[in-house]
């Protein structure tokens, strides 16, 4: 039961990329015509640009899984275009009265690409794994909230309990943070593993050469697609490449040169390619945030009226046409427009652009303004660096941000790392500040990212707070999705007014597609769907 996604990125492979695969059983169509015959099949290779390596293939170990694990791995469950969660994996399930038991139902006769058979134990061995200490998991372990344990009822039957309800928890199953893992293939194969993937996915793993491709085959014994695909069996493409390139002319000049088949346009050159014959155009909203993220832990900015100062100075509107060429909508709230929980109206939570009220604050936390017109405090200047990724269009996006916020007299530089290397730098703490996204379809991402618990993995911005600490908690355990709302506008606010994270815009995306794709289609959030896609082969 699979429903193939993917999402393109000109730089990191992000959260919001995932690739899912879900729906009923069926058998692969035959080919309407036989190789011999000299006549065309569907098949081919489908390739496109990242832009940095990700840290690891395996979804545990890793803070951020994108397009290349959601086409090898499988979920239990997973997310329909109408935003309800279907079977994949599981059959189906049951939920305890009291919110606190999930008794799934697997399906049977599923084996991972190794031969291993998915079964009740790799359910029990992937869950207990994501929250063991010794994984050391960036983000898996998080999102199983407050689980206890699994128990084994048959070889496909398992209850996983936890040890309050856990709202959030379908969310999360569908995506490959949580996929089920081959025990035997990970426990041999050890941190190797993370280079040598193996799950029950829709392609499986061939090779991955740094900084050059990443190469996966169709796994033929794939039969899950869903019903709204015509396509019920294995996937059309024998291949999929994922090949590096770094930057994004690069990547524009690749598309154009047809060495990769799909590509989110680069705003600039978005009315050029437009007018160019040869593709096809796919419109989207991200389901995503991009924010400028704030180290509440490190002198001045522990201090609110700070970060509060950097808040009024951005002006999002320019930041949208100058550093992103109106591909974007400028927000002003931590969730997307397109994502549940979004509020139109915290708008005036925040800190709008003001520099007078920015001065005012910088005032109150005890700076003064030099004769160069520069705020200092005891002799030493206010000046920070912002963090960002090397790809665009976030050092674009952030020489926007350093212009503005210097027109307070605040001088900022800017320092761009590889998407691994920024990852692994956050939780160490020595950053100022960052410039970074999140792609995710419920609002129980913010505990991820700003729970005290999460210091160590994930809260890159180092913002504690019992306050926020308890609506995060109290959201997670709120099944009511009438007083979850509540409880996330109130988190939200508290996010706004306190301003560890300034919030910037949702990414638009032009996505162009070479007219030798075949059978393409995509979502309003910008997914790809795969399940019909093919090229003609000899």
């Amino acid at each position: 039961m699979q429903h193939l996604r993917i999402r393109t990125v000109a730089g990191a492979m992000l959260a919001a990329l995932l690739v899912v695969v879900t729906g009923c059983a069926g058998k692969n169509p035959p080919d309407a015509a036989s190789a011999t015959s000299g006549a065309n099949r569907k098949g081919g290779t489908f390739t496109f640009a990242y832009g940095s390596d990700p840290t690891s293939l395996d979804p545990e170990k890793t803070p951020d899984v994108g397009a290349v694990h959601s086409l090898i791995y499988d979920t239990l469950v997973v997310k329909g275009p109408d935003r309800k969660y279907y079977p994949a994996l599981a059959e189906k399930w049951q939920v305890s009265p009291d919110g606190k038991v999930i008794t799934f139902n697997l399906k049977q006769g599923v084996k991972f690409h190794n031969g291993e058979p998915f079964n009740a134990e790799s359910v029990k061995f992937t869950f207990d794994r994501a929250v063991a200490k010794e994984t050391k998991s960036p983000q898996s372990g998080g999102f199983m909230g407050p689980y206890e344990k699994t128990e084994i009822v048959n070889d496909y039957e398992v209850k996983v309990y936890f040890k309050e309800p856990y709202a959030p928890i379908f969310q999360n199953l569908s995506t490959s943070f949580l996929a089920p893992l081959p025990p035997k293939a990970v426990k041999e194969k050890g941190d190797a593993f993370g280079r040598e993937p193996v799950g029950t996915g829709a392609f499986k793993f061939v090779k991955w050469q740094n900084s050059d491709s990443i190469v996966l085959e169709k796994n033929p014994d794939w039969t899950q697609s869903p019903d709204w695909a015509t396509n019920k069996g294995a996937m059309l493409f024998d291949r999929v490449v994922f090949k590096h390139v770094p930057d994004e002319n690069s990547q524009l000049l690749a598309l154009q040169n047809g060495e990769i088949d799909v590509l989110d346009i680069p705003g600039p050159q978005v009315e050029a390619i437009r007018k160019s014959p040869g593709y096809q155009f796919l419109e989207s909203t991200a389901a995503g945030v991009v924010y400028l993220g704030i180290n509440s832990q490190k002198a001045p900015f522990s201090d609110p009226k700070v970060r509060q100062a950097i808040a009024s100075t951005i002006d999002r509107d320019e930041l949208v046409t100058n550093g992103l060429f109106g591909l974007a909508v400028a927000n002003y709230t931590p969730i997307s427009p397109s994502v549940w929980g979004y509020d139109e109206g915290l708008k005036s939570k925040g800190w709008p652009l003001d520099l007078a009220k920015a001065g005012q604050l910088l005032t109150e936390a005890g700076f003064t303004k030099n004769a160069a017109g520069k705020w200092e405090k005891g002799g030493k200047p206010l000046t920070f660096e912002i963090m960002t990724y090397t790809s665009q269009p976030y050092p674009r996006v952030a020489e926007v941000v350093q212009n503005q916020i210097a027109k307070l007299g605040i001088t900022v530089t800017i320092k761009t790392l590889e998407s691994a290397s920024l990852l692994a730098a956050t939780p160490k703490g020595e950053h100022d500040s960052v410039l970074i996204a999140y792609g995710w379809s419920d609002p129980d991402i913010l505990f991820n990212f700003l729970h005290s618990s999460r210091l160590a993995n994930s809260n890159r911005v180092h913002y504690v707070n019992s306050d926020l600490d308890k609506l995060l908690e109290q959201g997670r355990v709120t099944l009511n999705l009438d007083d979850r709302l509540k409880v996330y506008q109130q988190a939200q606010t508290h996010i706004l007014q306190n301003a560890p994270w300034v919030p910037l815009y949702t990414n638009k995306y032009i996505t162009a597609v070479r007219n030798e794709v075949k059978g393409i289609k995509n979502a309003p959030d910008g997914t790809l769907y795969l399940y019909d896609a093919y090229k003609d082969v000899k």
